[in-house]
């Protein structure tokens, strides 16, 4: 049942008012969660106000190696570590840091095939009330993005011998972030798990899916060459994005349709309002040159959004 906005404003109002330690408040808090199970329009609220603007990936492995809810001990560990070992390189990169321990979390593995849930740890605050609060997603948060949206975008494409978007998101990372996406895609290759579940955020829950596949075209574009790049300021118009796969189709004026990495949530998030409102844009692009593994390699050129803002109105002459 779809609720309307004056409901869900209705229910963040129920769980601000027992947000207190009492055993009353308590009480109302798992009543309002029992509630957000059973009504789909409630779960993004619910994770909104219990989250603190921390994005959560929540994993299910499955495959002809998962036996009763188990997995491999080295494999899992070796995944699990990846992901985290990417995420936090990417996050050290985001602050300029050559040294940062690893923040995220990860709540303990749990049946329903193999389930393994990573969360990015939430930031110290003032005591007060949710509403009274100033929340952002951290660098952790924002770094596990991007490796989620990198992980389905690998099984999106991944019977493809090539994938221009993929390897535009690749090649935007800092490169020691590939070692732990090259372990996770490797672990999941070498158990021929079929990975799937959903990354909750800020911006809602996105399906997240990665396979086989996924991991072996991953492997492939971790291992291509950047030989140069350009910049390419182009005016047009959007021609459709999905957040999930990082991806956003764009076709310039007097000249072919392009389709570019989206390397952000934050940029993302401007490509979908900017497509919401069909506006003119004027969009900056990374443009490199990627060479590819083996003898018979080809040269390609990937496209990797940097920028994008409206084009002002032109005024109408009466």
């Amino acid at each position: 049942m779809t609720l309307s906005n004056q409901a869900l404003d209705d229910f963040r109002d129920a769980w601000h008012a027992a947000e207190g330690d009492d055993f009353a408040s308590r009480l109302q808090r798992q009543s309002l969660e029992a509630l957000a199970a059973e009504n789909e329009s409630l779960r993004p609220v619910l994770f909104e106000l219990t989250s603190r603007a921390q994005s959560e990936l929540d994993l299910h492995l499955n495959g002809e190696t998962i036996h009763n809810h188990e997995a491999n001990a080295e494999s899992f560990a070796a995944f699990v570590r990846g992901v985290a070992d990417a995420t936090k390189e990417l996050a050290k990169h985001m602050l300029g840091r050559q040294r940062r321990a690893s923040t995220l979390r990860i709540l303990a593995p749990s049946p329903g095939s193999v389930r393994v849930v990573l969360k990015a740890a939430p930031p110290d605050e003032t005591p007060g009330r949710t509403a009274q609060n100033t929340r952002t997603p951290s660098v952790d948060s924002t770094s596990l993005d991007t490796v989620a949206v990198l992980l389905s975008r690998a099984q999106h494409e991944g019977a493809r011998s090539t994938d221009d978007v993929l390897s535009g998101l690749a090649a935007d990372l800092p490169h020691r972030a590939h070692a732990g996406l090259k372990r996770a895609a490797k672990a999941i290759d070498a158990q021929d798990w079929d990975i799937a579940g959903e990354l909750r955020s800020q911006h809602g829950f996105q399906l997240v899916h990665v396979g086989p596949l996924g991991a072996k075209a991953l492997l492939r574009v971790l291992d291509e060459r950047q030989e140069s790049s350009d910049v390419a300021r182009l005016v047009g118009v959007i021609d459709g994005q999905r957040r999930s796969v990082g991806a956003l189709w764009f076709t310039p004026d007097s000249a072919p349709a392009i389709e570019a990495a989206v390397p952000s949530p934050e940029l993302m998030e401007q490509v979908v309002q900017h497509d919401a409102a069909n506006a003119r844009v004027r969009a900056i692009f990374d443009v490199v040159t990627i060479v590819g593994k083996g003898a018979n390699a080809r040269r390609r050129q990937v496209y990797t959004l940097r920028s994008i803002e409206p084009l002002p109105e032109t005024p109408t002459l009466i």
